[in-house]
């Protein structure tokens, strides 16, 4: 009998080791698999302490829209001298314009203007339609070949745009369905996020209008169209 109860114990040790003492007395075993045990999904119901459970996190982030904050208008000002003059908007707010491209598409941008003829109504006078309007990224300098800076909007993370246009951009006005010229065009994979072009960046939008000296002198009007439309 002593022979066969060192056997037993020999035997049903090793599992008594394994085994755990439960609440109450009860006794539960747990026996050790190959690999390290998997946390169950959460189950809407408390878990006991020092027990794991998992959740899926989801984030639905859907795509938004490709805009255009252009300025409110534009203006020039100046007085016969005698001679041709080219003139720029001076006003700082008027020197820039931003493009949001919330799409997330990647399939870039351009910006297009359009003006009709610059017309007065009283006197009645124009300015000729060809070599009147144009833009590029200066202020002081029409025929400058500048680009207008391209920054990050404040409190955006952008992606710059590679800009493809050659400047200055002539707009060609006329006096009815005037054609649309791209001012601002931008690659692929290109000019995502928010992003503001021209001025407070060293190189501010220039819009010039040229005034021969033998312009009639009156308040010329123009309406100026611009338009931000998806892809290059």
């Amino acid at each position: 009998m002593r022979n066969l109860l060192r056997v037993i114990r020999r035997r049903v040790g090793p599992v008594v080791g394994a085994c755990a003492l439960l609440a109450g007395g009860v006794g539960g075993c747990l026996v050790a698999g190959a690999g390290a045990a998997q946390a169950a999904a959460c189950p809407g119901t408390p878990v006991v302490a020092g027990t794991t459970c998992t959740d899926t996190g989801t984030l639905t982030f859907t795509a938004g829209s490709l805009t255009l904050l252009s300025p409110v208008a534009l203006a020039w000002a100046a007085t016969n001298n005698g001679l041709n003059q080219l003139l720029v908007d001076t006003t700082t707010a008027q020197q820039s314009y931003t493009v949001d491209d919330a799409t997330g598409s990647g399939l870039g941008w351009n910006v297009t203007v359009s003006a009709t003829t610059f017309t007065s109504i009283t006197p009645a006078a124009t300015l000729v339609n060809a070599g009147t309007f144009s833009t590029n990224g200066s202020v002081a300098a029409q025929t400058a070949t500048t680009a207008p800076t391209a920054t990050c909007t404040s409190g955006a993370t952008c992606t710059l745009p590679t800009n493809t246009t050659t400047y200055p951009v002539a707009i060609t006005t006329a006096a009815s369905a005037p054609t649309a010229v791209k001012i601002y065009d931008t690659s692929a994979a290109s000019g995502l996020g928010s992003i503001v072009i021209g001025y407070p960046a060293a190189a501010a939008v220039g819009w010039w209008v040229a005034v021969p000296a033998n312009a009639v002198p009156a308040t010329y009007t123009s309406t100026v169209t611009l338009e931000v439309i998806s892809a290059p």
